[in-house]
């Protein structure tokens, strides 16, 4: 616990020691909005698990969401399905340089059944765990071919049908505009989380995605990530993509999937939006 603390403490210290300037290099800030006519296109952290280096514009508020995420799981005997509703983002662009985010999850359900009789194990559902996250470019962020952010990250234990604890952790992603049409991203994260023996133990997470414009208003990507935990000793290795359709400048609408490779790893579908305004 005092490892996951420290962790935290020194993410969100580091961050706030970057930002300290940053209102006296920008003009724009929380509550001197970017005029709507000088706004950057629209970065989001979906629908990728690698999250984007770049920034919610100061003073605007933008969301992320999975309108329906389904995951399955079948290992150690079990089938497991869960569907979130609604688990969204919430942003708010407090400088030109950072922004804090919420990430909230309206509802989940949790399915659970034996593998060999099909008989329903538990059954459970309700609110779950809420992130607050304080994202900081380093660089990028007003142009150039490059883009660097840090990422810490805590989430509450306010979920209504699991005890996990307090968690958290830090995310560093990494953006490279190769040409007009691909873009590559890339992130490296460490995170602590409570598991069943009631001791934090670490996960470690690198990622790498391609982004494809595929006309003016459809995009694409393909991803591959792993995740290692320190408590299980387990590599779960995924395989990504998806399609994002620009209905607006400010409006995008995504689908895709998150295939596990490895006998323990999720299968994840989802349809989501993002917006801002």
């Amino acid at each position: 616990m005092r490892f996951t603390i420290s962790l935290l403490l020194i993410s969100l210290l580091t961050t706030f020691a970057y930002a300290q300037t940053d209102t006296a290099r920008h003009k724009y800030s929380l509550f001197n909005p970017v005029p709507k006519d000088k706004m950057k296109d629209m970065e989001t952290d979906r629908p990728d698990v690698t999250e984007s280096a770049y920034t919610v514009e100061a003073g605007h508020f933008q969301v992320e969401t999975d309108l329906f995420k389904h995951t399955r799981n079948s290992s150690d005997g079990v089938n497991t399905i869960q569907n979130d509703y609604n688990l969204a983002n919430y942003k708010l662009g407090l400088t030109q340089k950072m922004d804090i985010q919420l990430v909230m999850p309206t509802y989940v359900n949790i399915t659970t059944r034996d593998l060999k009789t099909g008989k329903i194990i538990d059954k459970t559902g309700g609110f779950d765990d809420i992130s607050v996250r304080l994202k900081y470019n380093l660089w990028g962020n007003d142009g150039g071919k490059t883009a660097f952010a840090l990422l810490p990250f805590i989430k509450l234990p306010t979920s209504s049908f699991a005890n996990n604890g307090l968690q958290g952790g830090l995310t560093l992603p990494f953006a490279l505009k190769i040409n007009d049409n691909w873009s590559f991203g890339t992130q490296v994260s460490v995170s602590v989380a409570k598991e069943d023996d009631d001791n934090y133990h670490g996960e470690y997470l690198y990622s790498f995605t391609f982004g494809r414009l595929i006309s003016k208003r459809l995009d694409c990507f393909i991803e591959a990530y792993a995740n290692y935990n320190a408590y299980s000793k387990i590599t779960d290795t995924y395989a990504n993509g998806g399609l994002i359709f620009s209905v607006t400048d400010n409006l995008n609408i995504d689908t895709g999937l998150n295939y596990g490779l490895s006998k323990t790893a999720d299968k994840v579908y989802f349809v989501g939006l993002s917006f801002r305004y």
